[in-house]
Parts: C-alpha cells; structure tokens; sequence
C-alpha cells in the first residue's frame, strides 16, 4: 500500500487518478515466449487502415522494406544502450531510403504510451537521439518542434517508452520497457522507418515531467492516441501516419513550447500559449485544457480556472472517460490536506457532481492501488477510496446516489506496476470512473 511521501503544492508525488476510462487502444506487437534475458520478442505488423485522405506514393525503396517486415525486439539492455541500438538502426534505415539528401529533422516529445506522458527518461531517450543525428549524419539538421519548422515538411521523430510484461500476467511487475521510434516524412506523410528495441527496468525513471505531474487529469485523448498509432505497430514502413495526428502537429507544436515555460516556472507565458493553442487543437485536447486549468489558477483567476476544468469534465463525459488525480494519505480514504489542495478538490468534485447529473450519465467507480503490500490488503483499500470518492459525489448532487456504485481492484490494472510508491508509478495509485449504461 501507498507509504507516505513528502508533497509541495502542485508538484504531487502519490496520485489517485480518476478516470472514466474507454476501449484501450493496443500499445504495442504480440509477443511470444521468451523472457527478459531469453529470446528475443518478435511482432510482425499489421496492415494499416487507409488514411483518410490519399498521401502520395511511397518511394519504391520504402514499399520494398514494407513488403517483408517483421520487428525483433532484442533481449533488454541498460536504457541507453538501447537507445542507441534502435536509434542507429532506424536512422541508418532512414538514409538508405532518403540518400544524402540535406533534411531537417524535427522531434515531437517522445511519450510513455500507457500514460501518453512524457517522462524522465522519455527526454532522456530525444536527447539522445538528437545527439546521434547531430554527431553522425552530416546533412541532418535538428530543429526544435515549431509551426516554423512543420511548414518547412522535415522528417518528423516520435516514439515511445513503455512498461511490458513478456507473459502478459495478470498483476506481475514488467520485466522490460519496450522502446517504438518511428520516422515519419511530412512530404509524404509517410512512414520511412522503424525499430522495436527494449531497456532494462532499474534503468528507466518513469517519473513524469512537471507539466504532466501536476496536471489534474490523465488521459489518452485522440491526438495522442494518433501519436501512439503512428509510432507502433498499428503502422507499417510505407504507410501513411494517423491523419488525426498530423492534422494537428501546428498544435503539438505551440503546446510543447507551452509546457516548456511551464515547466521553467514561465506561468503567465505557458497560459498565452495555451489560448494560443487551443482553437488549433482538438477540442477535447487534455494537454490544452490541464494547461489553461493549472496556469490559471496559479496566477489566481478561479473563474477561469473552473471554466478550463468544467470543460475537461465535458470532454470527458461525451468521450465515456473522465479523469481526474486526487491524492489521498498513505493507507487511508481521506484526501491529503497539503497546500491548496482542498480548494481544488472541492471544485473539482462540485463539477463532476453537476455536469455528471445534468448528463444522466451512470458511473461505476473502481479503485486502485500499487503493487506495494498484500493484494488483499490493496483490494480493500482500493474499495474503499471508490466508496469515499462515491459518497462525497452524492453529497455534492443527491441525484446521483441511484446512477453510482463502487468497486476496487487492486493492483491487477497496474499502468507502471513497479511498485516504488513514489512518482514514477504515481498512476497506479488511483480512482477510476467507468460511464456505464444506466440499466
């Protein structure tokens, strides 16, 4: 169970996230056999489903590779071992198609896709690979992730670091981190290249950045779902990335720059470039509307701040998944008491409570916990965090008591499942929301 940890305002280390959660989307290849150390993984991908506007025709070179590709993951090494493998492989792949054509290349912040977040190592993994293009592909510039450099059509690098389990067993720590780069050409809009690898557990920090740290919601929306779709095995050499994604990188762009201010303190400059990102976003964009709540009610404008969440309430009812991180104290249902806390929980859970009456909609609870402590312990605790959150809703809007019920599983849906309870697997200590069907 969830030990305690020493919390400041707005940079919380023990979440309990609430969410009301949807179709998963897959993640990655299917897997067979194997282990850790023994033979390596291996995922042979699917055809991709048309884009929804035709690309144009990929360069022989490129449906030639496509013709035949199966992924080989190699036995896990230490992270930036790994990096540098699938980093040289899918650049070497990439100048084979491309020749030595002078091109920009551009890196859209690589993400954990269980979470959509971006992590510690995740920026460890685009340094990384900024530095191998910077030092051994002469004729490649880097450029930073701007609209300036989208409309120059760069090669575009994206990617994802996420907790597996080679067995795919129910409540077991992951023995790996499986790594997906992919490169895209924004001339094309198609997929050049590609390279499956895997990292050791003690040498990867899941720890979220700032931004996603302290943002009140947590969520795979459809951009980052089109991200994700794009860099894994939903995408082969050849294809045409998720038009979803690519119509909204003029977006990705002005949000990165936003969560950089953020994140170096820039408050009043992160909340300009949110404004400025939003009507460029899709509408249901979680990175927009965190950003606008948190700048916001750090620079003190409440009301604003409640529009920014009442609409992240809105998104989330209309999509069936609403997520919202709450923290509770160590082996308890109370609510932690540090800084402002309270005040945001009251207006979160008075907009939940309201906006999920006014919508009719019927709500299973479920609770959850880390991998920390006996499961039947954690069972109970989880349970019992749903019915606390389950009670204060039907306080806030009695008629919600016939439309909620709540249960708690554990630790069995583990989003990190490492077990250290502290902010790398922050995500698995929390209260999710289901939108059922009112029968």
């Amino acid at each position: 169970m969830s030990r305690s940890l020493q919390h400041r305002a707005w940079r919380p280390t023990l979440f309990a996230l609430a969410m009301l959660a949807g179709c998963a989307t897959p993640s990655g290849p299917v897997v067979t056999g194997g282990s850790p150390a023994g033979a390596p993984v291996t995922a042979t991908a699917p055809q991709a489903a048309a884009a929804a506007t035709p690309a144009p025709a990929a360069r022989p070179a490129v449906a030639a590779a496509a013709a035949n590709q199966t992924f080989v993951a190699p036995a896990p090494v230490k992270f930036e071992d790994a990096i540098a493998r699938a980093g040289g492989e899918l650049f070497a792949q990439a100048r084979a198609q491309l020749g030595g054509e002078p091109r920009a290349l551009v890196v859209d912040p690589l993400i954990d896709a269980n979470t959509g977040a971006q992590t510690v190592s995740t920026a460890r993994m685009g340094a990384q690979l900024e530095s191998i293009v910077k030092t051994k592909y002469d004729g490649w510039s880097v450029k930073p992730l701007t609209r300036q450099a989208l409309a120059g059509q760069p090669l575009l690098l994206i990617g994802t670091l996420t907790p597996v389990n080679v067995e795919r067993a129910v409540d077991t720590p992951p023995d790996a981190f499986r790594v997906w780069l992919t490169l895209i050409d924004l001339r094309t809009g198609r997929v050049i290249a590609k390279q499956l690898d895997r990292a050791t557990v003690d040498s990867v920090n899941p720890e979220p950045l700032k931004y996603y740290a302290d943002s009140p919601t947590w969520h795979k929306d459809k951009t980052v779902l089109g991200y994700i779709n794009s860099c894994q095995i939903n995408t082969r050499i050849g294809d045409p990335a998720d038009p979803e994604y690519l119509a909204r990188l003029p977006s990705a762009a002005v949000v990165n720059e936003a969560i950089l201010a953020y994140s170096e303190g820039k408050i009043p400059v992160a909340n300009r470039l949110y404004k400025e990102a939003e009507p460029l976003a899709d509408p249901g964009d979680l990175r927009v509307l965190n950003g606008l709540y948190l700048t916001s009610w750090q620079l003190g404008q409440r009301d604003a701040a409640r529009d920014a969440f009442g609409k992240l309430v809105a998104s989330g009812l209309e999509q069936k998944r609403l997520p919202v991180k709450i923290l509770f104290q160590p082996g308890k249902t109370s609510f932690n008491q540090v800084g402002d806390l309270p005040q945001q929980y009251q207006v979160w859970l008075s907009s939940l409570a309201q906006q999920t009456g006014r919508a009719s909609a019927c709500v299973r609870i479920v609770g959850h916990t880390s991998r920390t402590g006996s499961a039947r312990a954690n069972e109970a605790l989880s349970r019992q965090r749903a019915e606390a959150v389950q009670k204060l809703l039907e306080q806030n809007n009695r008629a919600l008591s016939t439309r909620l019920s709540a249960s708690g599983v554990g630790s069995k849906e583990a989003l990190v499942g490492l077990g250290t309870d502290d902010q790398r697997d922050a995500l698995d200590r929390r209260v999710e929301f289901r939108v059922v069907d009112c029968v």
